[in-house]
């Protein structure tokens, strides 16, 4: 028989299966990596994080028995999973798809019996991984891009939905906070009806169109209003940032209300190394008003990424027309550039598209099929080449 058997949470730079020591035979050690192969994506229900990414997997066994009727050989295959919550909350989907991945592991000559147990993990391995995996907005290690505006109604919310959803069918792990408290849409707009779980005093984003997201509205049953003042909407903000397991994303996008208040003021101090995306409209009236949440970025030193134009144009009937003028971004990213002191660029245009709205209120973003995958339409390239247009920026090292 052999086993693989986790001794310790995986240290830092370790793979979760160099992290089991191999004590087998040859052939049940060949099983047994192929059923770690199996299994190590899977995602957990309960707190959408891969199994093996959170060191899940306590151990795995191959037990060989071979038959004296048949050249079939079967193989017992035994996984240990440590779920982080109490004996009753046994999440049973997740036993059954870790079950249904080792049998595909057989042949014509090798059959596998799988035999999968659940149980709760340790509190202080718990704790552990807890804190291992917190996000660290200090460091500086994952983008977190605030999409901002000093003016309401631009479409702050569908810019940052729809970049996310590029990132996510680009194969990137997004993750989105709607700070607007007030005027809070994500939940909606992603079609999330369920109310985030908590794991040791840790929420767990819910999920939609593989992003993870994070929304007041989640809380508010019934369309319900928030009445809060300032400390309290920057402890939420806070928990959002700090007691949130977000896992393994690669990028963090705000949508932040409008304005300079509170929230943009606490995504500031908390979010040191965050860039700043500007949402405006073509009207340069507007623009001046959109201006200010990038110039009020400026004095906390933050990074102004560049400046997208919303609402720019209108393709109909073979004509391009312009219903809220034109010079709005331009205006926008000359006052930034100025208040930034070097040029900030205007990186996308986005036309009036009525897929936008109508593809929210279904809950889906208007860039994506319903599979998730990238849409062909000009709006998906717009998304997708703005997504990438960021991505470029922070390879350049021009945010982190």
């Amino acid at each position: 028989m052999g086993k693989w058997i986790k001794t310790r949470p995986k240290g830092e730079g370790e793979s979760a299966q160099e992290a089991c020591a191999p004590t087998s035979g040859k052939d049940e050690l060949k099983i047994e990596k192929e059923a770690f192969e199996k299994i190590k994506g899977i995602i957990s229900p309960r707190l959408g994080i891969e199994i093996s990414h959170f060191d899940m997997i306590s151990s795995i066994s191959a037990v060989k028995r071979r038959s004296l009727l048949s050249k079939e050989t079967t193989y017992e295959v035994n996984v240990d999973i440590e779920i982080p919550g109490e004996e009753g909350q046994m999440p049973e989907e997740l036993e059954n798809e870790i079950a249904d991945a080792l049998e595909t592991i057989g042949s014509s000559l090798v059959k596998v019996i799988p035999s999968v147990k659940l149980h709760p993990m340790d509190k202080a391995k718990l704790d552990q991984l807890m804190s291992q995996h917190a996000f660290s907005p200090q460091d500086g290690s994952i983008p977190v891009l605030a999409v901002a505006s000093g003016k309401g109604g631009v479409g702050k919310s569908s810019i940052a939905v729809n970049l996310a959803a590029a990132y996510a069918a680009m194969g990137k792990r997004p993750g989105l906070i709607d700070a607007d408290v007030y005027g809070y849409s994500l939940s909606s707009m992603l079609g999330i009806s369920e109310r985030p779980r908590t794991v040791d005093s840790m929420l767990i984003p819910a999920s939609a169109w593989g992003i993870k997201a994070v929304s007041l509205g989640m809380f508010a049953p019934d369309n319900k209003p928030i009445l809060w003042r300032g400390p309290r909407l920057s402890r939420a903000f806070s928990q959002f940032i700090n007691k949130t397991l977000w896992g393994d994303i690669e990028i963090l996008i705000i949508d932040l209300p409008p304005g300079t208040g509170d929230m943009m003021i606490s995504c500031a101090q908390m979010l040191p190394s965050s860039a700043c995306l500007l949402v405006t409209t073509p009207q340069v009236s507007a623009s001046l008003v959109a201006s200010r949440s990038a110039v009020a970025f400026s004095k906390f030193n933050e990074k102004i990424l560049g400046v997208v134009e919303n609402m720019s144009f209108s393709d109909g009937e073979g004509k391009r027309e312009y219903p809220f003028g034109k010079g709005g971004g331009e205006k926008a990213a000359e006052i930034v550039s100025k208040a930034a002191g070097r040029q900030v660029p205007l990186l996308a245009q986005i036309p009036l598209d009525s897929d936008i709205s109508m593809l929210c209120d279904e809950g889906r973003p208007a860039i994506l099929n319903e599979d998730g995958s990238l849409r062909s339409t000009p709006l998906a390239h717009l998304f997708s080449s703005l997504a990438e247009k960021i991505d470029g920026l922070i390879k350049a090292d021009k945010i982190l």
